[in-house]
C-alpha cells in the first residue's frame, strides 16, 4: 500500500502534448506538488510535456515502477495491466470510467481486469477515481487541475467515493483550516475499499 502514497517513480499512461488532454495534468499536479520521484509520461503520438518526453512504446519502459495510473479506454485496461504486470509494475490507479457506473453491473472489461490482477498481485485504487493526493510525497494523480496552493499539510486523512467530492472536501476543509495528510478517491473499489485503506491509514 505504502507505494500508492510514497512512489519513487509513477508512470502515467493516456498523456499526450495536447491543450485538452487530461492525463497531462496528473504530471502537472505531481510537478507542482513537488513530487520528487521519476516521473513516466506513456502516449501514443511523440512529443513531451512539462519537459518530459512522452514514451510511446511501454514496453520500454523500466522495469519495477512503482506505480501506474491509467486514463486509458476502458477497452484497452486488461492489455495495459498485462504489460504492466510483465514490467513488474504491481500498484495501479485505475482513473478511467464506463465501467458499472454506467450499467449497474460488473463489466466484462472489470472482471477481465481483476482476473489480471489477482494473477500477478496487483492491486488497484478506481476505476472510476481520480486517485490519491499524498501531501507528504507530493504525490496527486487527479486528472483535473488542483489549486495545489490551497491544500493545507496535517494529520487528517480523507476516503471519499466521488471525485468531484473529494477536490471539494479538501478544498472547504482546508478553509477552514484542517490540515490534510492523504485523499484517497476509492471511485468503484473493484479491488482495494474502504477497510484496506483503514488499516493503512490506522498504522500510518
Amino acid at each position: 500500500m505504502q507505494q500508492f502514497f510514497h512512489p519513487t517513480s509513477i508512470a502515467v499512461f493516456g498523456v499526450a502534448d495536447s491543450p485538452k488532454n487530461l492525463a497531462k495534468n496528473i504530471i502537472s499536479n505531481c510537478l507542482e506538488m513537488g513530487f520528487k520521484g521519476q516521473v513516466y509520461p506513456v502516449g501514443k503520438s511523440p512529443g513531451a510535456v512539462y519537459g518530459l518526453p512522452i514514451i510511446t512504446d511501454p514496453k520500454t519502459l523500466p522495469e519495477h515502477i512503482d506505480l501506474a495510473v491509467f486514463l486509458i479506454p476502458a477497452r484497452s485496461i486488461p492489455e495495459t495491466m498485462r504489460l504492466c504486470a510483465r514490467k513488474g509494475i504491481r500498484h495501479v490507479i485505475i482513473s478511467s470510467g464506463g465501467f458499472r457506473e454506467l450499467t449497474g453491473s460488473t463489466s466484462n472489461e472489470e472482471m477481465e481486469i481483476l482476473k489480471v490482477a489477482r494473477r500477478n498481485g496487483i492491486r488497484i485504487i478506481g476505476p472510476n477515481c481520480i486517485g490519491v493526493i499524498c501531501t507528504g510525497s507530493g504525490l496527486c494523480t487527479p486528472f483535473n487541475p488542483i489549486q495545489v496552493k490551497k491544500l493545507r499539510k496535517g494529520p487528517v486523512s480523507i476516503i471519499v467515493q466521488s471525485g468531484g467530492v473529494t477536490t471539494q472536501c479538501a478544498y472547504y476543509f482546508s478553509d477552514e483550516y484542517v490540515g490534510f495528510s492523504k485523499i484517497i478517491s476509492a471511485g468503484n473499489k473493484l479491488d482495494l475499499n474502504e477497510i484496506d485503506f483503514l488499516e493503512y491509514l490506522i498504522k500510518d
